[in-house]
């Protein structure tokens, strides 16, 4: 599969970058896929080196989705990143991170994360945004992790 770099910005304008394979593209959605290379603890669930992540972004959604099947017994794990700014083109998936995120574990139960991290002086527009995305994803997560579950399937 093609080589990819995910480029994730931040809202305090650091650049991070991660070297994926490029599962699939098409108009305003994408997939990437990277295989863990270092334990990780999200909200308690390890990732461990050798679990794959299949990571969906659309270019229309206040989020991307990060889909984990877990090898050591703890199933699946998804993980809402709260984004805007979302450009996919060959070669490069760019997207501003927003700080919160959602997990979900494999029992759907959902979770957020990082409130704690906004900053106190976020602009009144993109707190509203931020909160309305988060809503959304509360109130659809079922939805949309069985259309993730159903194009991973398929693809990843």
């Amino acid at each position: 599969m093609p080589l990819c770099i995910e480029r994730k910005h931040t809202l305090s304008g650091a650049v991070q970058e991660f070297s994926c394979e490029a599962v699939l593209l098409r108009e305003g959605f994408g997939v990437l896929r990277y295989v863990i290379d270092r334990p990780y603890d999200i909200n308690g669930t390890p990732l461990l080196p050798g679990d794959v992540t299949c990571a969906l972004y659309w270019e229309d959604r206040p989020y991307t989705l990060y889909v984990w099947n877990l090898k050591h017994g703890a199933g699946m794990l998804y993980y809402f990143n709260i984004a805007d700014g979302v450009t996919l083109r060959p070669g490069a998936f760019a997207w501003r991170d927003l700080v919160l995120d959602i997990v979900v574990d494999g029992q759907g139960n959902a979770t957020i994360l990082d409130d704690h991290e906004l900053p106190p002086d976020l602009d009144d527009g993109l707190a509203r945004y931020i909160r309305g995305a988060v809503d959304h994803v509360l109130g659809h997560y079922r939805e949309i992790i069985r259309e993730a579950d159903e194009i991973i399937a398929r693809i990843c």
